[in-house]
């Protein structure tokens, strides 16, 4: 296992968020109604991946819509970008860090700002 997803655990492990898969690559988690995919990239590398996916669907008939409301968070949006796959639209998170503590930091900053970015494109949706 490497080095960041056994921090990642640990540090999840420390919140006692609900753990609703782990399979040893990366961890989903439950926060704020929401699920969160907590993806450490690479073997001992320092770099995270964490996603709030599905929050909302991309049809034929929206998906102007939906790219033009998601390039226009993107430019205000600091540490969130907002991807479209196939058909749903997935907010990302992605960050380096130093230390555990930095690791720390920048999961709880993530997960904030994940939220923020659901409600802020909802808000723009309506």
């Amino acid at each position: 296992m490497n080095k960041t997803y056994n921090l990642i655990k640990e540090i999840v492990d420390s919140w006692k968020y609900k753990v609703l898969e782990d399979d040893g690559e990366h961890i989903v988690i439950r926060y704020q109604m929401n699920v969160i995919h907590i993806c450490p990239n690479g073997e001992d590398e320092t770099f995270v991946s964490m996603l709030l996916p599905n929050f909302d669907e991309v049809t034929e008939e929206n998906y102007p819509e939906v790219v033009m409301c998601c390039h226009k968070l993107n430019e205000k949006m600091k540490q969130v970008k907002f991807y479209t796959v196939n058909d749903v639209i997935i907010a990302a998170s992605e960050f380096f860090y130093m230390e555990k503590d930095d690791l720390v930091f920048q999961m709880k900053l993530s997960l904030s700002n994940l939220i923020a970015a659901k409600v802020n494109y909802q808000n723009y949706n309506n």
